[in-house]
């Protein structure tokens, strides 16, 4: 009985999935018909409609998830372009200016950090030079 039903399951489902398609993709992708005529071509003939919307439907099908190429080119802070559908931002550690900015950050703390030890040493050598000299003077 169940197998009996799953012809038309597939049928059924195959049709509503080339509706909603063809009427969530964007116009400029849409080929040779409107949306209006596609979905009626679905409608009025169901298998073949769907099979020539899955097929022939959409313009460019093979390039709608292609990659960002690397570099200043790309669209800042998303991985993918503007016609993928999967935009997500890349990571901080894929980001060359985040990592010029910790380098900077970096290098500035070093710096501070050989200040202060130089400081340091220049108190130390003030107070023995105090010392040495007779040092301070206790009531």
């Amino acid at each position: 009985m169940l197998l009996s039903a799953l012809p038309t399951l597939v049928y059924v489902g195959l049709v509503v999935y080339s509706v909603i398609d063809c009427l969530q993709t964007p116009a400029e992708e849409v080929n040779r018909l409107s949306h209006l005529g596609w979905v009626a071509v679905i409608v009025l003939l169901p298998l073949v409609g769907a099979i020539g919307w899955i097929f022939a439907g959409r313009v460019g099908q093979g390039r709608r998830h292609e990659r960002a190429p690397l570099g200043p080119d790309r669209a800042d802070g998303y991985g993918w372009t503007a016609e993928g559908v999967a935009q997500h931002p890349i990571g901080p550690d894929d980001d060359p200016e985040f990592l010029a900015g910790l380098g900077r950050a970096q290098r500035e703390q070093n710096r501070l950090l050989t200040r202060q030890e130089e400081d340091r040493r220049r108190q130390e050598e003030d107070r023995r030079r105090n010392e040495g000299e007779g040092g301070p003077t206790r009531p």
